[in-house]
């Protein structure tokens, strides 16, 4: 499930990142990042500036501790997931409230982490804040069951399908 395209979400700066803890006033271009390196494609690197692939759920809850926790079970043996290009977001459902609520929500003050900026109830500003998606999400209007609901169903999306070695 993608639509194999590059988008910018407007996720926010992670301040737990090592490349942002190094340099704070760095931000990932993107696909412009590449685009910008080849003379053939310069004239495209502006308007694909802070645009990322676009994920595949394939396999999203597969070994995650979000999805033994949404299963009842006490989480063991598995993995905390971190989403997204800089990995902001610790969880799906993290994920899917910042779709639904980016621009419902007031700009924090500051680079928050995503811990923060849900105590606070508001969201920081995006790390690239040219070329941001507001058609498609920001505020979806969803209830947090809905929220949650969409997050069990991606969590299905675990078909265990692997390519065979050449």
């Amino acid at each position: 499930m993608t639509d194999f395209t590059y988008d910018n979400l407007g996720v926010p700066k992670n301040p737990l990142n090592p490349a942002t803890i190094a340099d704070p006033e760095w931000a990932d271009p993107g696909l412009a990042g590449f685009l910008v390196k080849r003379p053939e494609y310069l004239v495209y690197a502006d308007a694909n500036l802070g645009k990322h692939k676009v994920p595949t759920l394939r396999n999203v809850g597969l070994g995650s501790c979000e999805a033994q926790e949404l299963a009842g079970s006490p989480p063991r043996n598995c993995i905390t997931k971190a989403y997204m290009h800089n990995g902001y977001f610790k969880s799906l459902w993290q994920v899917v409230h910042f779709y639904n609520t980016r621009d419902a929500k007031p700009v924090c003050p500051g680079d928050f982490t995503v811990d923060e900026a849900l105590a606070n109830n508001c969201w920081p500003a995006p790390e690239v804040a040219e070329n941001v998606n507001i058609d498609e999400l920001g505020n979806l209007g969803l209830s947090r069951e809905e929220e949650e609901a969409l997050v069990a169903f991606m969590m299905t999306m675990s078909d265990g399908y692997q390519t065979e070695a050449p």
